[in-house]
């Protein structure tokens, strides 16, 4: 018994550990241009400040379908778009496309006027939320058919909600390999002195090749009635 307590705390310790390097690499970041971090998930909000390339960002989470990303440089905080967003994910840095943010287990969160509040009350446009639309919902990432988790994988990103209709394929067994449907049937040649197959394209009639064969002598009465 104390050993079996032993071996399942010693699991536990190790997924928690696993989780903790995966949860960290999801949330480091790296700037790949010039980039303005914004007040929102859109460049219609205003900048907040200008983020160098190659500067370290903090991911907190992006949309549900990864678009923008909610992160931290230095003592600010607002929203960055993925594409300008690199990742370390198996031991390289990648742009931060859905499929690698997924894989990697990003957080996934939301824009909303409680964040505006808690991180933009100090700036001179704090007032303006009301000057832009709604943000619309984002439909959510999903894997494309035949996805199959990379090695580690822990799951969905924490607050991923799949989207109505969703059925993951990956797991289902692979489908039957292709059978080439069977060649048409064709009856065998005939075999008999001075037959000659069919041309090509030949479908039944007077083949084209055929010559009629001459008239016999005439030797009876009235008169002559010539074959046709």
């Amino acid at each position: 018994m104390r050993a079996s307590a032993v071996l399942k705390s010693a699991g536990i310790a190790l997924v928690a550990a696993l989780m903790s390097v995966q949860a960290h690499a999801a949330n480091s970041a790296f700037a790949t241009s010039n980039v303005n971090l914004r007040a929102g998930p859109s460049t219609s909000y205003p900048s907040i400040t200008l983020v160098p390339a190659g500067a370290s960002l903090v991911n907190n989470g992006c949309l549900a379908d990864y678009s923008w990303c909610d992160v931290s440089y230095a003592n600010y905080r607002g929203w960055l778009a993925s594409q300008y967003m690199q990742v370390v994910y198996q031991n390289q840095r990648q742009t931060l496309s859905p499929a690698i943010a997924f894989a990697s287990g990003v957080a996934i969160t939301a824009f909303t006027q409680s964040y505006w509040n808690n991180y933009y009350r100090s700036y001179p446009w704090y007032n303006t939320w009301g000057r832009y639309p709604p943000y619309p919902p984002v439909r959510p990432y999903y894997p494309p058919p035949g996805w199959r988790a990379p090695p580690g994988w822990g799951g969905p990103p924490p607050g991923w909600r799949a989207p109505p209709g969703y059925r993951p394929s990956w797991g289902a067994p692979p489908p039957p390999a292709y059978r080439p449907p069977p060649p048409a049937y064709r009856p065998p040649p005939v075999n008999r002195p001075g037959y000659r197959p069919p041309p090509p394209g030949y479908h039944g009639g007077p083949r084209p090749d055929y010559q009629r064969p001459p008239m016999p002598d005439y030797h009876g009465g009235g008169p002559r009635m010539e074959r046709r």
